[in-house]
């Protein structure tokens, strides 16, 4: 019975993408693609996030020429943006008649046309922008065993249609070229997520605004604690002595106004309990908060584990700690050992102690910068969006 449920949901789901694309067909046979109209998405409609997200907020302050769309599924939530975006329903009437007539289609994440009810069109180009910059854990044709075959087909297709990647530094040009299914054009203009890092007078209101919000001081030391997702959804390896360990940071900056930001990863939202996270008065969950772009900017510094967001904190020269309790069994396979980082690996709660209370940060900030001007060749400037605009207007009907 099982399985003829599940053939049964196949057929239907079939049955509706087929319908669902016959606007689509019509509006490709009757109606032009419309000069200077994009469209955006990210995570799946789920968000205003990530690369699209600065590159919109770019464009509206710097190419009156182009007609911004987000387009986000039913039960997002999309207050609060700027009025000159103009938002729409996925599945709505609207979003067949902007999918199939956007001038420039952006986003962060793969994509199924089909699923989505659009084909490109030889005058549309897709932009494909990502969510990451640097990796640590590996992807695309190297993850393929962890992928699926649902995946790994949608991501051929999707990188068939592609127009343009973007890269942030050497090592993810080699990683496009190399381990993704993409043999189209990559403009080495920096990630727009990190132009945020470049603009330091704005880092001061964002971290009033956010302080605000969740009643902290302006005055408090902020440490970001911002572990990666795993897959058993065990909460053992998040755990640490926040007593013990804010007693050590206290003594590191001199202070006792110290308060930790737990952001856990969303794939942890309403699925796990975390309240056993939160028993510390010192601690505060920003998981739901909307920008971890912001929360970098604004944090002073960050333990984290096996995220790609180490990468990006070492662009602001703040101190960074991996705390790894689990890394025997985690093992995904990496581009970097963790030796050859420029990060303090604790696999401990002792562990993090020591290194706090040794922290060396000029040693840091050496061994970092060697890193990522040798190992990665990074070239971020916070000029990102500016070439990716630039991009645009010379490929523009």
């Amino acid at each position: 019975m099982k399985r003829i449920g599940q053939i049964s949901g196949w057929c239907i789901n079939r049955i509706s993408k087929f319908f669902g694309n016959i606007p689509s067909f019509f509006i490709r046979m009757f109606i032009p693609v419309r000069k200077g109209t994009v469209m955006c998405w990210s995570y799946d409609f789920k968000q205003y996030s990530c690369n699209p997200r600065y590159l919109t907020e770019y464009i509206l302050e710097n190419n009156p020429e182009f007609t911004i769309y987000w387009i986000f599924k039913k039960n997002v939530q999309i207050s609060g943006l700027d009025s000159r975006i103009r938002c729409v329903r996925f599945k709505s009437w609207e979003y067949f008649m902007i999918a199939n007539t956007a001038e420039f289609l952006i986003t962060n994440c793969r994509t199924d046309a089909y699923r989505y009810y659009w084909k490109k069109r030889p005058d549309q180009k897709y932009m494909m922008l990502w969510h990451g910059g640097v990796a640590l854990k590996k992807i695309e044709k190297d993850a393929e065993e962890h992928l699926g075959f649902t995946y790994i087909s949608k991501a051929k297709k999707d990188s068939k249609m592609c127009d343009l990647m973007i890269s942030g530094c050497k090592a993810q040009t080699r990683l496009l070229k190399e381990k993704f299914w993409y043999k189209g054009e990559i403009l080495e203009s920096g990630i727009p997520r990190s132009d945020i890092f470049f603009a330091t007078d704005r880092h001061k209101e964002m971290k009033e605004r956010i302080c605000k919000g969740y009643g902290l001081s302006t005055e408090s030391k902020l440490i970001l604690y911002a572990p990666t997702f795993r897959r058993n959804r065990s909460l053992e390896p998040y755990r640490i002595d926040w007593s013990r360990t804010v007693s050590r940071l206290r003594n590191f900056y001199g202070t006792e106004n110290v308060r930790i930001l737990l952001r856990l990863h969303p794939n942890m939202l309403n699925k796990v309990d975390i309240s056993p996270l939160l028993n510390d008065p010192s601690v505060v969950d920003v998981t739901r908060y909307h920008d971890m772009q912001e929360l970098l900017c604004i944090s002073d510094m960050l333990i984290t584990d096996y995220s790609s967001s180490m990468f990006d904190f070492s662009m602001l020269g703040k101190p960074c700690i991996l705390y790894a309790t689990d890394i025997q069994e985690y093992d995904r396979g990496y581009y970097f050992n963790f030796e050859e980082l420029p990060y303090p690996l604790a696999k401990s709660q002792e562990e993090l102690e020591a290194i706090i209370k040794d922290f060396d940060m000029e040693g840091h900030r050496k061994d970092v910068k060697e890193f990522l001007d040798n190992k990665v060749g990074l070239f971020e400037d916070g000029r990102a969006c500016e070439r990716i605009a630039e991009w645009m207007e010379s490929k523009a009907l």
